[in-house]
């Protein structure tokens, strides 16, 4: 599935990044009707570089919407197989391992 393809599904887990795009590709667009201006001309510049950052990041990377809960279920699941299997498949431990990576990443920040 192409980048743009994925962007124009209607899911609710790539809305943000649908959204992102759609504001980044206006923005360029409105600035770059007021290109004589040399602060418009570097905010286009901005904009373009970021359209560009982010179709190359998300053309690397595989982005799976899914709900903390539910990534937290899967965790769970992977590390039960785990215990069951001590040899499990490298892919399916490093599946594990980044998603007990993004949940820690995320995880809301403790308040004293």
């Amino acid at each position: 599935m192409y980048f743009d393809e994925w962007l124009t599904r209607p899911t609710k887990g790539n809305t943000v990044l649908r959204d992102y795009r759609d504001w980044l590709e206006s923005e360029l667009k409105l600035l770059g009707n007021a290109s004589h201006h040399a602060y418009s001309f570097g905010q286009a510049n901005m904009a373009k570089r970021a359209l560009e950052r982010l179709d190359d990041e998300l053309s690397k990377n595989v982005y799976v919407p899914i709900e903390r809960p539910d990534a937290m279920a899967a965790l769970t699941a992977l590390e039960m197989l785990a215990q069951q299997n001590t040899t499990l498949d490298p892919s399916i431990a490093a599946l594990r391992d980044r998603i007990r990576t993004a949940l820690a990443d995320q995880a809301p920040p403790m308040k004293a």
